[in-house]
């Protein structure tokens, strides 16, 4: 404790005067050790020892709040990136240690708050040690198996109850925390530009704290703490920016393979061959010409509707795929029919995905192919995963490439899950199955 106490003037004749100092170290929280020494000085000279030694960490604090508050503007409105809400959580972390660690120093308080305030700090730190390796195991993607996780967090509590002294188990908490993220960053196998900056401070850090020791906790880990994180928040800022783009990219390419979808939809061949078909029927069959005209009328306006929006519920999906059965059953007088599995049909997708895939099947396997082995549509949530598994026909085509159809399904489940999906078809026997996995929390 740090306790300043401006004394009254002295009287100008030189009388003796007499200073007592009382303290009480009964308390019910128990210091392990304890010392104390009285000094008379000068206020200034007293005040400008307090204060001198805060001004680095007062300019690393607001260089961490600057960074902070940088991120957030960047963040806000936008897709969270992996680790987002452990990193603020550190920065705060951040924040709060030295205010909490200068209070004693610059503002002062009664012998009963000195406990709570250790408590306060050892906790800080405690936290720190356990928010800096999550992120950097998140934001790197890092495999931590739970026995060693649980290992390491009951380190952490042996430390905080066992060892002797607060400054003690502080620093062997961070001293932890330092060696488990430097280990860490040396599991990493991609991004390593980005990894070995972050890895030259965490083992600056180390030595400074083997060097510095009690003193590492008064100074040099708050510079070392705001640089970390000065240095982590200015990248995560500068990687979702750069997503951003990748994103606006992404929804450019998805929105010029939007259109040519719709005019493939609409196509002057397809449409040629309806009318055609159509005008046989207006003579043979008025009933069948009648329900081609409202089932031609129900895909048009389903187009110009998918093609408008960003993401459509799967019940909607379905109806655009059975309408353009319809059409091509009723052209062929065969029924044509899609079957779905699943009991949770919760989802929305970006529009055209799996009508896309029904057009690849007519397309390559052929209308009459397609209407002996039906459309099945296998739906599954595994937690936060779902996977969309579509089977159809095969047919005699000896392989389907990348056309309009394939790349507009990866360009839209791109733009609307950046981090989460994935998409694969080929021949599985006599059938041809496209698998769609996302992840997601819908």
């Amino acid at each position: 404790m740090d306790i300043l106490r401006a004394l009254p003037a002295s009287p100008v004749t030189g009388t003796d005067e007499l200073l007592v100092l009382a303290s009480s170290h009964w308390q019910p929280l128990h210091l392990h050790s304890a010392g104390a020494f009285a000094m008379v000085a000068p206020a200034a000279l007293l005040y400008g020892d307090v204060l001198r030694p805060w001004l680095i960490a007062a300019f690393a604090t607001g260089a961490l709040a600057a960074a902070c508050l940088y991120f957030l503007a960047v963040q806000r409105g936008r897709s969270r990136m992996p680790g987002a809400r452990l990193l603020l959580a550190l920065c705060m972390v951040g924040l709060a240690l030295p205010v909490v660690e200068a209070w004693r120093s610059l503002v002062g308080y009664a012998y009963p708050w000195h406990g709570p305030r250790l408590l306060l700090l050892l906790g800080l730190h405690i936290a720190a040690a356990v928010l800096l390796p999550a992120y950097l195991a998140r934001r790197f993607g890092v495999a931590v198996p739970v026995w060693l996780r649980s290992a390491y967090v009951l380190a952490l509590v042996a430390i905080a109850m066992f060892l002797p002294g607060f400054d003690t188990r502080s620093a062997a908490a961070l001293l932890l925390s330092l060696l488990a993220s430097a280990g860490l960053l040396l599991q990493v196998r991609d991004a390593r530009d980005e990894r070995w900056p972050i890895l030259a401070l965490v083992l600056a850090g180390v030595l400074a704290l083997v060097i510095a020791r009690g003193a590492f906790l008064d100074g040099p880990y708050f510079l070392l703490l705001a640089v970390l994180m000065g240095f982590l928040l200015m990248r995560h800022a500068a990687q979702l920016r750069a997503l951003d783009q990748h994103n606006a990219r992404l929804r450019e390419e998805r929105a010029q393979l939007s259109l040519q979808l719709l005019q493939r939809g609409i196509q002057p061949h397809w449409l040629m061959n309806t009318l055609t078909c159509l005008q046989e029927l207006i003579e043979q069959a008025p009933l069948r010409a009648s329900r081609l005209v409202e089932s031609l009328a129900d895909q048009f306006d389903r187009l110009r509707d998918s093609s408008s929006r960003q993401s459509v519920p799967l019940e909607d999906e379905l109806a655009l795929c059975r309408s353009h059965l319809d059409i091509v059953g009723l052209a062929l007088d065969q029924s044509m029919t899609f079957d779905v599995q699943g009991e949770d049909l919760r989802l929305s997708l970006p529009p055209g995905i799996l009508h896309a895939q029904v057009e690849n099947a007519l397309t390559h396997a052929g209308a009459v192919a397609c209407a002996q082995r039906p459309f099945l549509l296998r739906v599954q949530r595994q937690n936060e995963r779902w996977i969309l598994e579509l089977r159809s026909a095969r047919g005699a085509a000896p392989h389907r490439g990348r056309g309009t159809g394939t790349r507009y399904i990866e360009a839209s489940l791109a733009a609307a899950f950046p981090e989460g999906w994935r998409f694969v078809q080929g021949s599985d026997g006599a059938d041809w199955c496209g698998r769609i996995e996302l992840t997601c929390a819908s």
